[in-house]
């Protein structure tokens, strides 16, 4: 067994000494030859209860030496020391092979990671392109793709995109009213312009500038009906139009209103009626809701003949399009009702059907409806046959 340890050049550096418990040397192994000064403080150390490194100055040549010692037995130390620069060889080929492994290691992860990184914020890129297209060329029909994003990337693209669609429609309806706005204040100002003229020439007639100023003052007051129309409805549409609700009885409101409908259809030989449950309320702008009542109410009067008939209903139902609890307001009337081509349209902004242009009005008042309508949260719809008559239905959100 001595020659077995002798022939293996790391064991021969190991120092093996045993002790009684009063430091005396029973056994002294020492094939690298340490000197009695480098063993000397083993025969000082103490006996462990267990196990205990010994410490060690270096040895007499400079080398640094370690020493473990173990309770072997009751009686018995056994100790063993080595001289430290095999120590420093083992944790140098573990540092040299540590760092073998951990630079390739550590460049395949900057690697990998730099390229998903790359193809993971591709889509982020892709939208900041998108961003600056949209900038620089005011193209808002341009859209971000979004084949290439996935998780919260596709969530933000996808949002990006409904922000442009909604932008697009903004700027289309703005471009829309402001051609129509063109189109339909030329006939009113053009009528201002040539009534002041002919008023300026007769300026010694005070009857006629008298009758000039008053028909300036209503085609003013058009005018001014139509800009305010079209401001209300665009905050609508925007969603900054602002409301303030509150509590109020439908029969209230609709009463208020037909009321003042009434000497209108009467002198149309128009029937108006009104059948409201007197317990039906609804949390609305009063203001904004009598702008809606007057609306339907002036539209089914003005293209209803003589003879016909005007009827307001409400009542508690659920909303056709989302089966939420709701209040209906029903106008019906039996005038001469909308074409079918046309009823998609009625609710633009000034438009005005063929059978709508003999009669006065600014093309608004529906699209204030649905504007206004919308705003509350709830729903417009229509049904009408040609011939027979239209029933505009309103539903409001329904109080708890």
């Amino acid at each position: 067994m001595l020659n077995d340890s002798r022939g293996d050049e790391r064991q021969q550096e190991l120092l093996v000494r045993l002790a009684d418990t009063e430091g005396r040397t029973l056994y002294l192994y020492n094939p690298d030859d340490w000197l009695r000064d480098d063993i000397e403080p083993l025969t000082r150390h103490p006996a462990p209860a267990d196990r205990d490194w010994v410490p060690l100055d270096a040895a007499v040549d400079g080398d640094p030496l370690a020493a473990l010692a173990l309770r072997a037995s009751p009686t018995r130390v056994l100790q063993v020391g080595i001289d430290a620069d095999v120590r420093a060889d083992v944790l140098r080929s573990m540092q040299s092979a540590f760092l073998a492994i951990l630079l390739p290691v550590i460049l395949i992860a900057l690697l990998g990671g730099t390229f998903l990184a790359y193809r993971a914020l591709r889509p982020v890129r892709r939208l900041v392109q998108t961003f600056h297209t949209v900038i620089e060329t005011g193209d808002v029909q341009t859209r971000a793709p979004a084949n290439e994003a996935a998780g919260e990337f596709a969530t933000l693209v996808h949002l990006f995109n409904r922000m442009l669609d909604r932008i697009e429609r903004l700027v289309g309806g703005m471009r829309e009213t402001v051609d129509n706005v063109a189109h339909d204040l030329r006939t009113p100002m053009t009528r201002l312009r040539a009534r002041a003229e002919l008023a300026l020439q007769k300026e010694d007639d005070p009857e006629a500038l008298r009758d000039a100023l008053a028909d300036l003052v209503d085609t003013s007051d058009v005018v001014l009906d139509m800009l305010d129309g079209i401001m209300d409805v665009a905050e609508a549409e925007a969603d900054t139009l602002s409301l303030s609700k509150s509590t109020v009885r439908v029969q209230d409101l609709v009463r208020d209103v037909a009321d003042a409908y009434g000497m209108v259809a009467e002198e149309k030989d128009v029937s108006l009626t009104v059948g409201v449950p007197e317990d039906l309320s609804v949390m609305v702008d009063p203001g904004r809701m009598r702008q809606v009542v007057a609306n339907l109410l002036d539209n089914a009067v003005k293209y209803t003949p003589p003879d016909g008939r005007v009827n307001v209903t409400a009542e508690r139902t659920t909303c056709p399009e989302n089966g939420t609890p709701a209040i209906g307001i029903h106008v019906s009337d039996t005038g001469t009702g909308i074409p079918d081509a046309e009823v998609p349209r009625i609710w633009d902004r000034l438009y005005r059907g063929d059978r709508s242009r003999s009669e006065k009005g600014l093309g608004l008042g529906l699209s204030l409806v649905r504007a206004i309508i919308h705003a509350h949260n709830g729903r417009v719809m229509v049904d009408s046959t040609p011939g027979e008559g239209s029933t505009f239905r309103v539903y409001l959100p329904a109080e708890e």
